[in-house]
């Protein structure tokens, strides 16, 4: 699964989480989502996610990194996004929120390795990411 996906079915499903806009179960998610970071910090501190307008923080977290998701970032691109980064936590400094803008960094870390290096993407990956493609419908 690509990483813009992952964070994508991620927020949304934590969004429903959240919500009870759809019953979804903590083993649901950990079977989804098996070992992903991203999750892990979702659900760790979530006592301190119920102290915060947790769906705004969870937008200004995503938005940072759709902002930088995708592309090759040059230099003056990743000290734009960790100076937004240390914006954000200024703005919810709250272990939660934490938690998810630095799981969320690691992820564009994770892309900007796989793509300055593809040819060490596991032919593993190369599969799972076709089959994803052949299943989407077509636009």
């Amino acid at each position: 699964m690509s990483y813009q996906m992952l964070v994508k079915n991620l927020f949304n499903d934590m969004y429903l989480f959240f919500s009870g806009g759809e019953a979804i179960g903590l083993q649901r998610l950990a079977d989804d989502y098996q070992g992903e970071p991203l999750l892990t910090a979702f659900l760790g501190n979530l006592n301190q996610a119920l102290e915060i307008p947790y769906m705004d923080a969870m937008q200004g977290s995503y938005a940072i990194y759709k902002k930088y998701c995708g592309k090759a970032l040059s230099d003056s691109d990743w000290d734009a996004a960790v100076s937004e980064i240390r914006a954000y936590m200024e703005k919810w400094p709250n272990e939660w929120c934490k938690g998810i803008i630095l799981a969320l960094l690691e992820l564009l870390e994770r892309e900007a390795k796989k793509n300055a290096n593809p040819s060490t993407e596991s032919q593993e990956e190369r599969i799972e990411e076709q089959r994803e493609q052949e299943l989407e419908p077509a636009a």
